[in-house]
């Protein structure tokens, strides 16, 4: 059995590093540049800015490479991942696939550069002022090399209005560089570049691993601190959701087996897949109408909205009992649909088994109805179940957006919805990795049951 175990472990791993990498990859491609929240922060000139700009992206964690390596073209550099802000270095990176040559758009950049800051010296009271600064504004937008000249020429037009300014003379060499200089060829070209363990991803998923998820972009707070109410309060959801549907469907699929075709089993199975057909969240709003409003329902809890526990000045097990009747339409919601799929799952499972010889053998020797089903057939219909909670055990802490949305409940579910209304992908991308680790972890616990259910399950060959 320890060799079993061990061995689904080690294939769980690679499924867990490679999900791991497509959805730190999906972080990378979130529409968002961290290093652009600055705030209300002012600054004294481009310089200023600038500084303050490299600071949050080291404090950040991403003036790193985002890999182990780098599969690219050899007419990009090595270090793109050090030019920040994402805007810029797309720019930089258009202009290199065009002019297929870094050290010249490096050149060029760094001639823009001082441009850029001696434009932040020019008084408002120069007439030129206003259209310089628009002109070198349009430069610096500029990530066609086609047109770069005309662009450039327009600002070094306007420079040289300034008395002993050599400026123009640097931007109108780098330019007339980069054009003369192009190799469009060499974007086809590979590249390898290898960085080492040193990058955001590693760093990421250490972090994932030893419960550093990083912070917030909307509280700039550690990711952890906002996740674990909301996972506390749907772990205490869900698990008892799921407790109660075993406990109910076990039996019911049972006993549905020992009546096949009977009436009492005919109306059970139609009623368990009309419910289990009904969305979700229809079951949901008629427990709310018949349970929870005192026009048309019985009344027998006083809403669905839960006091924010944060600012109560109860500990979490006080509010947890405080607001316990809110915690039971959810959980009715949650285990009615669940034990749907369940009961019929073990009423196939067990009519599978119980036309088998060895249960023939066992009538054939005396053996009673109950035992038959409960010591002999039962332990061999459980895979239909076992599977079944392979799919559901995430859900003990990943949540359901639609029940928790229905009852406002503030699970996990919610805390996903949030994230991404507001735009907080650390917190987002942390639960997408936090659910798919429980669904492997899901999937790992199944096997093991697997081989407890029936020992001639193991992975030999």
């Amino acid at each position: 059995m320890l060799s079993y175990f061990i061995r689904r472990i080690l294939l769980a791993l690679p499924t867990l590093f490679i999900t791991s990498a497509v959805i730190f990859g999906l972080s990378k491609c979130a529409p968002h540049d961290p290093v652009l929240d600055l705030g209300d922060a002012t600054f004294r000139d481009f310089r200023d800015q600038e500084r303050a700009v490299y600071t949050r992206a080291k404090n950040a964690g991403i003036d790193k490479p985002a890999f182990y390596f780098a599969l690219t073209t050899a007419a990009f550099p090595d270090t793109a991942y050090r030019i920040f802000p994402h805007g810029r270095r797309d720019r930089l990176l258009d202009l290199c696939a065009q002019a297929g040559h870094w050290p010249l758009v490096d050149r060029y950049e760094q001639a823009l550069r001082k441009i850029r800051l001696f434009t932040d010296k020019i008084p408002d009271s120069l007439t030129q002022a206003a259209s310089i600064r628009l002109a070198v504004a349009d430069l610096i937008a500029c990530d066609r090399l086609d047109v770069l000249g005309e662009k450039s020429d327009t600002v070094c037009a306007l420079l040289r209005t300034l008395p002993a300014n050599p400026l123009p003379d640097v931007l109108q060499v780098a330019v007339s560089q980069l054009i003369a200089g192009a190799d469009p060829g060499r974007m086809y070209r590979p590249a390898f570049y290898w960085y080492g363990i040193d990058n955001q991803y590693h760093k990421w998923l250490t972090g994932f691993l030893t419960g550093d998820l990083g912070l917030s972009r909307l509280t700039n707070k550690p990711i952890w601190d906002s996740l674990l109410f909301a996972m506390a309060s749907t772990m205490i959801v869900n698990s008892l959701a799921l407790l109660i549907a075993y406990l109910l469907a076990v039996p019911m699929g049972v006993a549905m087996a020992r009546r096949r075709a009977r009436s009492a089993d005919k109306i059970t199975r139609g009623l368990l897949l009309f419910l289990y057909a009904m969305p979700i969240f229809w079951v949901g709003s008629l427990l709310i109408l018949f349970f929870a409003t005192p026009d048309f329902g019985l009344y027998l809890i006083g809403g669905i909205s839960l006091e924010f526990w944060q600012g109560s000045g109860l500990s979490y097990g006080e509010w947890c009992l405080h607001n316990f009747d809110k915690f039971i339409l959810p959980i009715m919601t949650l285990s009615l649909h669940a034990l749907a799929l369940l009961a019929l799952q073990m009423r196939g499972g067990v009519l599978e088994v119980i036309g088998q010889d060895f249960i023939r053998t066992a009538r054939a020797k005396g053996v009673g109805e109950q035992a038959i089903y409960w010591r002999h057939a039962f332990r061999n219909a459980l895979f239909p179940i076992i599977s079944v909670f392979a799919s559901l055990f995430p859900t003990i802490f990943a949540g359901s957006l639609v029940v928790e949305f229905l009852f406002q409940f503030p699970g996990m579910g919610m805390k996903t919805q949030e994230a991404f209304m507001k735009g907080d992908y650390p917190v987002l991308f942390a639960i997408m990795m936090f659910a798919a680790t429980l669904t492997i972890i899901g999937n790992l616990i199944a096997d093991v049951m697997y081989g407890l259910a029936d020992p001639r399950v193991r992975f030999t060959k």
